[in-house]
């Protein structure tokens, strides 16, 4: 394993996956969305962790946290990936990923909380953009970095 291929395209892929999120959560449709429903009496306001800002820091450092993880397990599985080219193995990557985490998660969510439908759902296709993208970025620069 080439441990700076993989911190490399760790970060560069969860900075973009960040970017790709952020758009996705702050495009208008889905703000008004958790303006209306991000109320439930489960959430954590922001204000919890110090404001928005300390929120977005510390989910950008998250991302970047586990997508060099999932740098390294794509450093594994890519060669076990039958595509053609890099990017398909990387949507293919991508698309696992949200296969095995984010669909469990979301049922799990929608049996055990009370979680307007709407956002859970938000939360699910959102997944499968950004699980894709940041699959396609890792192939993508696992690739050019050898």
């Amino acid at each position: 394993m080439n441990f700076k291929q993989v911190i490399l395209s760790g970060l560069i892929a969860g900075f973009i996956g960040f970017i790709v999120g952020s758009t996705l959560y702050l495009n208008p449709l889905v703000s008004d969305i958790y303006t209306e429903y991000g109320n439930w009496p489960g959430a954590k306001p922001m204000e919890d962790v110090g404001g928005i800002v300390n929120w977005m820091i510390l989910m950008l450092f998250g991302g970047l946290f586990s997508t060099v993880f999932l740098a390294m397990l794509y450093d594994y599985a890519e060669k076990g990936i039958f595509a053609s080219r890099p990017w398909k193995k990387g949507i293919f990557f991508g698309f696992l990923v949200w296969l095995v985490y984010k669909i469990p998660m979301s049922y799990y969510i929608w049996l055990m909380y009370k979680v307007p439908d709407i956002l859970n759902i938000i939360e699910t296709f959102n997944g499968l953009i950004g699980s894709l993208v940041v699959g396609y970025v890792l192939a993508i620069l696992h690739e050019k970095l050898k």
